[in-house]
């Protein structure tokens, strides 16, 4: 009983392995579609919500050969979306602290 369930794990693992890379290997090729880079003027800067200095930082940032992007507010909170924040880590590290003393302790 016990060779018949592990030659039926092998098999459908082996199966698997071998059937999933040629599932995605059918699907055409998409390409990542973005908006064309430009250069933004101080002008449009401003008109998108920057302040007249940080305008001028971001044109001479393009004047250097830096390419920037601009994003809404709610996009920006897409883009830190998962990480931790300060006090995640700090409540991460505390329990690692309480784990290891008490590790440490027995």
């Amino acid at each position: 009983m016990k060779l018949r369930l592990a030659t039926a794990l092998a098999l459908s693992l082996a199966f698997t392995s071998v059937s999933a890379p040629a599932a995605f290997a059918r699907e055409p090729a998409q390409q990542f579609r973005s908006a064309e880079a430009r250069t933004f003027s101080t002008d449009e800067l401003q008109r998108y919500g920057l302040s007249a200095q940080d305008a001028q930082s971001v044109a001479a940032y393009q004047a250097a050969g830096y390419t920037v992007q601009t994003i809404t507010p709610e996009e920006a909170a897409q883009y830190n979306a998962g990480q931790f924040s300060n006090n995640q880590w700090l409540v991460i590290g505390l329990i690692v602290v309480v784990v290891v003393v008490v590790a440490a302790a027995s």
